[in-house]
């Protein structure tokens, strides 16, 4: 399912799109958070399985001219508890509120369209531009955890919260 924001379009990856993802996989700084960058091959393995479920990921595409800016996602969180909301930007794209409005969309179908009670997100302790980002959409901390040899913090969102904090990235949208 293509969604849009004002100024991106989400929309399914496709065969063709994999060296864009592996732009943003191979980045140092996009991956300095995430476990460090992945090779070629890891990447078209993990894309392999990303074209086989298509409706939990997505490119993200200015919606002017089209030029890839990155990913997001919504899928299984790895403690299977809730779905997670995931998201990578390319570093030039970085400081313009995109990335609240990306995830924010996501969020919002997620609740409005796909019926979640709750959803996830989790961020190395060490990632405070994504941790502001993510209370920005009004997560909550949840809990802490040793991840990846990281501590990890874990976010959470519910449909009650969603609709009472009314999140200022997604304000315009109304369940």
């Amino acid at each position: 399912m293509r969604l849009e924001t004002a100024r991106c379009i989400l929309e399914p990856p496709e065969a063709g799109d994999l060296e864009a993802v592996k732009s943003l996989y191979g980045n140092d700084q996009v991956r300095a958070y995430l476990g460090g960058t992945r090779t070629g091959a890891e990447v078209e393995r993990a894309f392999a399985d990303i074209l086989e479920n298509p409706d939990s990921y997505w490119l993200v595409r200015h919606k002017d001219d089209g030029v890839f800016m990155g990913t997001v996602s919504l899928d299984l969180h790895h403690d299977g508890e809730a779905q997670e909301v995931s998201y990578q930007l390319l570093p030039k794209f970085w400081g313009r509120g995109l990335g609240s409005e990306v995830a924010g969309e996501v969020i919002r179908h997620a609740f409005c369209n796909l019926g979640q009670n709750r959803l996830l997100a989790e961020t190395q302790t060490a990632n405070t531009v994504s941790r502001r980002l993510l209370e920005r959409l009004g997560m909550k901390e949840e809990r802490r955890v040793e991840r990846f040899g990281e501590q990890q913090v874990i976010y959470s969102l519910s449909r009650e919260s969603f609709r009472k904090d009314d999140p200022q990235p997604i304000s315009s949208f109304e369940l």
